[in-house]
């Protein structure tokens, strides 16, 4: 079943006139009847107010439809063109995986190495994990992208390589034994990239350049290693918000890999052509970039080197898509026919997939077998225009089990039916007649059973691709005020190195995590499931009234730890007096600095044992930290929580260097913008222990 699938691109078209092409290179062999239709494809962002793509249609090695629709800069008002550079997304992996095949036809590594050989930062996670692995989307390593969002991380955040890899050699557990599986791993081509920058002695960025780019003349293709660096011509990211306007969704990442190549449709016609001639790599690596994995147990995949290797409708495709922020994309090539179509939008409402098949259906249509009923791509629907009363709409309220952990819950939030299946995003479904329902961003309709004499709704069926699935009611277990306390409080992961709070409002548990909170829908006592990142919880309980751990769950990442610990939050004048009082009967101030080792923890860092405050004077700890010029959140606290938690104090939580900031336990971050590129010290003076003081200073002087 594919409701709710991890690629979430399917997007319906919304047809309009044609009023803004741009058009080069066309070849006058293609009928009329073609131009039009490919037009009609692509008319709904063929205006001047509204992003959309540049498309190229390739035959034997020339391009023999070239056009841009829609604009590529809302704010300048500049069109899209065969010459405007895209984020391509994931499209980028197969030239990762290219500079991989030409270091290992060159003797200088081998897929079969163990990538530790040049990674040895990663975690031995007790059976070795191989180059070929990353490649294939075989390792089990945990996604990037899941696990920063778990961390608190925003996806529109600047997010480095340093980032990424901070997090990634922190993980201690796979999603499961290497090869024993395919799972999409964003992970394994970031740390592809980095294997060819060790072994080559040169970034991604600058091999590709001078092995790829350059002999092929793609002179508009480049990875963007660092978000601020310059691209000509390039195109602005764009997504619908909910009233249907177009906004900028920014895309910052400054890490290469598994992402963030930019190129042209004109470009990427040279880069399809090379499969065929060769004239890099050569017809050995050629064949190895096109050869599928294998799994342990001798099951052959539809995954090659960043690849997808498959057929469409009786032909052999090869084809590879991307989505990154509102840019969406794809080359789907018919190798046999020496026919490929190139895609890139700038608007997340596209899905290149679906379109590139649309056009080739126009070019191919005598070559490609009969679409199989009921598996036609997308269609355009309409809302019903009666109003639905909204006591109809409740009575397909509540949850339906499709499978026993894998529940679609319907809600009603005013006069809009909401669906969201186990772990994965909330989307609204719309009316078609008063007991049948589609989703508007892909291709999935509901409809639900007449109500039973009570009122209540027993089952829906799911149609989806051709397919009919039955997902029947069930009825949440019961929870009480005790259920909900015994899963309440704060749950620290060292893997992501970071604090979760659950607490509960009404008859929900509640995430409390860094950056957002999220509600939880439950399937039992111990499992529940939300919104992303969440996805599924599991929690282990001691007893009925303790629960000390719970594991998290989705589709790239799975069994997260976290364990229950005790932060220490005072805030009220009378707890610090208290705790000033405990102090002073111990007739030692620094007696609880002395007993726990405490630490300098934050974005900053890793927690490590060279963050660890020494005492330097009576009453003074201290450590130095080379920190980059930006901004930081910190605390000082014990590596665990369950002691020492200096935090920020009330209102305005920013340090100035080179001043003594009071602290209090109120729990929250210090904010500290550091200037320079440097070492600086941390001191906490704390000869009065329930009001320390914290100096930062650059120890190069004050700069």
């Amino acid at each position: 079943m594919k409701f709710f699938s991890a690629t979430l691109l399917t997007i319906f078209l919304f047809l309009s006139s044609l009023d803004h092409v741009k058009a080069v290179n066309i070849d006058h062999s293609i009928t009329a009847t073609q131009t039009q239709k490919v037009d009609t494809i692509f008319s709904a962002w063929n205006k001047s107010d509204t992003p959309g793509l540049a498309l190229a249609v390739i035959k034997d090695g020339k391009i023999i439809f070239s056009r841009g629709y829609g604009m590529a800069d809302l704010e300048r008002h500049s069109p899209n063109t065969p010459t405007t550079s895209f984020h391509i997304a994931s499209m980028s992996k197969q030239f990762t995986a290219f500079a991989i095949q030409l270091l290992a036809d060159e003797g200088k590594l081998s897929l079969d190495d163990d990538v530790r050989k040049y990674l040895p930062e990663l975690h031995d996670f007790g059976k070795t994990i191989t180059i070929r692995h990353l490649i294939h989307h075989t390792s089990g390593l945990r996604d990037q992208w899941n696990l920063l969002a778990l961390a608190g991380w925003r996806l529109q955040d600047v997010i480095t390589e340093n980032d990424i890899l901070n997090l990634v050699w922190r993980q201690k557990e796979l999603n499961f034994q290497p090869g024993k599986e395919f799972s999409y791993s964003n992970t394994g081509y970031t740390l592809l990239g980095l294997i060819v920058k060790r072994v080559s002695g040169s970034s991604l960025a600058a091999f590709t350049k001078a092995r790829i780019f350059a002999p092929l003349s793609m002179n508009n293709t480049q990875f963007q290693e660092d978000y601020s660096t310059l691209v000509d011509h390039r195109a602005s990211s764009y997504e619908v918000d909910q009233d249907g306007k177009y906004r900028y969704l920014a895309l910052s990442y400054s890490n290469v890999g598994a992402t963030s190549l930019f190129s042209t449709t004109e470009d990427l016609a040279i880069w399809d052509q090379n499969f065929y001639d060769g004239k890099v790599g050569g017809t050995v690596v050629l064949s190895k970039m096109q050869s599928t994995g294998v799994l342990n147990n001798g099951k052959k995949l539809n995954y090659a080197s960043g690849l997808f290797i498959e057929k469409y409708r009786g032909l052999n495709i090869v084809e590879h898509a991307g989505a990154d922020a509102g840019f969406r994309t794809n080359l789907l090539r018919f190798p046999d026919q020496h026919f490929s179509v190139v895609i890139l939008s700038n608007t997340d409402e596209s899905n290149p997939d679906q379109l590139a098949k649309k056009v080739a259906d126009v070019f191919l249509d005598s070559l490609l077998t009969p679409i199989p009923k009921g598996k036609q791509l997308s269609r355009k629907l309409e809302p019903t225009k009666n109003e639905i009363d909204p006591s109809v709409l409740d009575s397909f309220v509540g949850d339906y089990a499709l499978a026993p952990e894998f529940i679609i819950s319907v809600s009603r939030e005013g006069k809009q039916l909401v669906t969201q299946a186990t772990g994965q995003p909330r989307f609204p479904i719309f009316p078609l007649s008063e007991r049948s329902f589609f989703v508007k961003t892909f291709d999935a309709q509901f409809s639900f059973e007449a109500p039973n004499k009570d009122g209540i709704v027993a089952a829906v069926v799911l149609h989806q691709e051709g397919e009919d699935h039955v997902a029947k009611r069930v009825k949440r277990t019961s929870m009480t005020v005790d259920d909900f306390e015994a899963r309440e409080g704060e749950f620290y992961s060292d893997e992501l190195h970071t604090l979760y709070t659950v607490t509960h409002e009404g008859d929900k548990l509640v995430i409390h995590y860094p950056r957002g909170r999220i509600f939880l829908n439950q399937l039992s006592k111990n499992v529940f499931y939300g919104d992303f990142p969440i996805g599924r919880l599991q929690f282990t309980c001691v007893d009925e009234k303790t629960c000390n751990s719970f594991t998290l769950s989705d589709d790239r990442v799975r069994n997260i730890h976290f364990e229950k610990v005790k932060v220490k939050a005072v805030a009220t004048s009378k707890e610090k007096a208290l705790i000033a009082a405990q102090l002073a009967e111990a007739n030692n101030p620094i007696t609880l600095f002395n007993a726990v080792p405490a630490y300098v923890r934050g974005s900053m860092n890793q927690w490590g044992v060279r963050d660890k405050l020494l005492a330097n004077e009576k009453n003074k700890f201290s450590v130095h930290i080379s920190l980059k010029k930006g901004k930081y959140d910190f605390k000082i606290g014990s590596d665990n929580f369950s002691d020492i938690d200096f935090g920020g104090n009330y209102g305005d939580t920013s340090i100035r260097l080179n001043t003594a900031n009071q602290m209090n336990t109120k729990g929250e971050n210090f904010t500290i913008e550091i200037p320079h590129d440097g070492t600086y010290s941390f001191t906490i003076d704390i000869i009065e222990a329930h009001i320390p003081m914290i100096t930062i200073k650059n120890m190069v002087g004050n700069l």
